[in-house]
């Protein structure tokens, strides 16, 4: 442990490791993994995840063992949350055995999956074999506090039991029920474009899908509430602690990073089905519409139900007064390589 502090020293090597998720959409069509280890130095420090479980044990040899300072996560972001929560677990285990704070490792997070957000809030750009191909050019015999980086902060997701998981973008039931449907059109952007269509056509035309499924638009029967500001009623809620943009330039929903600590957060308080089919391309867009609140330097948020984290669905009962979610700014800042 004390060689991964050294080589978290400004005046250190840059070590680069990397964690692929062998199933991630671009890395498996392009065989990604086998490619990216030739361009690293140490193909000792290259790993390949077969399931989150998996994360923990990698991370631990990486930093303590390989004593790696930049760690390239190589998947979506699904692959990317998973690797951020296990990284923090790894160094507060660390911290408790030293006595004294051990920091997180920088990331440079290459668009190997199907949804690629993450990513791209620290603009990459392009392969992840283009990426690493960039990286290194900066990185050849550089040191690691000379790296550029983009700090941002990450939201605690807390259950009633105390668990607690990390992640940049939270969205509340509907947006759960919205990536399930999304992923019956295909993912990427193809997939979540159609969804959409499907949505107002289906809603226009009242045709089979919509009668099937609209009952996955209900609003909530649990209140949402901001900073102590009660809403009785509302439709789904956004909180995020990054830019999200879907597609850049194009599609920006929000479009600045919070204060660590802190969250942004969009909220469609309107409960009409046909409002909030209406209102798509205007939440998209970030542009103000009627019935939805758009909050900045959020502290605290009190909502119920299933959820959706970084892409990632986590399913629990919904509307239960009892199972009350509790998403707050954290105290971890993530080291993003910035390559723009």
């Amino acid at each position: 442990m004390l060689a991964y502090l050294a080589a978290m020293r400004g005046n250190s090597r840059v070590a680069p490791g990397l964690i692929s998720n062998p199933m991630a959409r671009t890395n498996w069509r392009s065989v990604g993994h086998a490619r990216l280890v030739q361009l690293l130095p140490d193909a000792r420090a290259c790993l390949q995840t077969p399931s989150p479980e998996a994360l923990g044990q990698a991370l631990n040899y990486l930093l303590f063992e390989r004593h790696t300072n930049v760690v390239v996560v190589n998947g979506g972001d699904g692959t990317i949350h998973h690797t951020l929560n296990a990284a923090v677990r790894v160094v507060e285990a660390a911290s408790q055995v030293l006595g004294k704070p051990v920091p997180l490792p920088r990331f440079l997070l290459v668009r190997g999956g199907g949804m690629n957000m993450l990513a791209r809030v620290f603009e990459t750009r392009g392969h992840p074999v283009r990426t690493i191909e960039r990286f290194n050019k900066r990185a050849r015999g550089a040191r690691v506090g000379t790296l550029p980086i983009k700090k941002l902060p990450l939201l605690s997701v807390r259950e009633p039991d105390g668990s607690e998981r990390l992640g940049y973008i939270f969205g509340s039931e509907l947006v759960f029920n919205a990536m399930t449907m999304y992923e019956r059109f295909g993912q990427g952007y193809p997939g979540l474009a159609r969804f959409l269509w499907e949505v107002a056509r289906g809603y226009l035309f009242k045709t089979e899908l919509w009668d099937r499924y609209q009952h996955l638009l209900d609003p909530p029967a649990t209140p949402l509430v901001i900073d102590g500001e009660v809403h009785p009623s509302y439709t789904s809620l956004v909180a995020t602690t990054v830019p999200l943009q879907l597609v850049k330039g194009v599609v920006a929903t929000v479009r600045e990073s919070s204060a660590p600590g802190r969250m942004n957060a969009v909220a469609v308080l309107t409960t009409d089905k046909g409002e909030v089919i209406r209102r798509i391309p205007q939440l998209m867009l970030g542009a103000q519409a009627k019935g939805v609140a758009y909050r900045r330097d959020v502290a605290d948020i009190s909502v119920h139900g299933p959820y959706l984290l970084d892409g990632e669905r986590v399913d629990r009962p919904a509307g239960n007064p009892t199972g009350e979610l509790r998403v707050r700014g954290s105290r971890w800042v993530v080291d993003g390589i910035w390559l723009a």
